[in-house]
């Protein structure tokens, strides 16, 4: 056998190799799919009167509690209906850290063990 031949012989097996590995490959999700989950419809929400909706204050604007409920409702992929805001209060600064406040105030509120 001269160089060529050994060349093209050894060119040959490698492809039919990576062919057999892509059929391969592409039947995973054939035997390895995972059971559709049945999706159930979260139950309706009591309707809220005036009295027991939480107030406002007045440094938190209702433009500031639709841009948090939209933010909620995108990044959890839930209806902007089916979920309330219960309260928006600033958080206290301080303490030290040299991280924004989204950043301490999770440090904050955990609890004493889990640090």
């Amino acid at each position: 056998m001269d160089q060529w031949s050994l060349t093209g012989l050894g060119m040959g097996t490698v492809f039919i190799a990576l062919i057999g590995l892509a059929l391969v490959v592409s039947l995973f999700p054939v035997f390895f799919r995972k059971p559709e989950k049945k999706r159930v419809d979260p139950a309706p929400l009591p309707e809220l009167n005036s009295r027991s909706a939480p107030a406002v204050s007045s440094a938190v604007g209702p433009e500031l509690v639709a841009v948090i409920a939209a933010a909620v409702a995108a990044s959890s992929g839930m209806a902007p209906g089916s979920f309330c805001i219960a309260s928006v209060a600033p958080a206290q600064s301080g303490g030290g850290f040299n991280t924004p406040v989204w950043g301490h105030v999770d440090r904050l509120s955990r609890p004493a063990n889990h640090r």
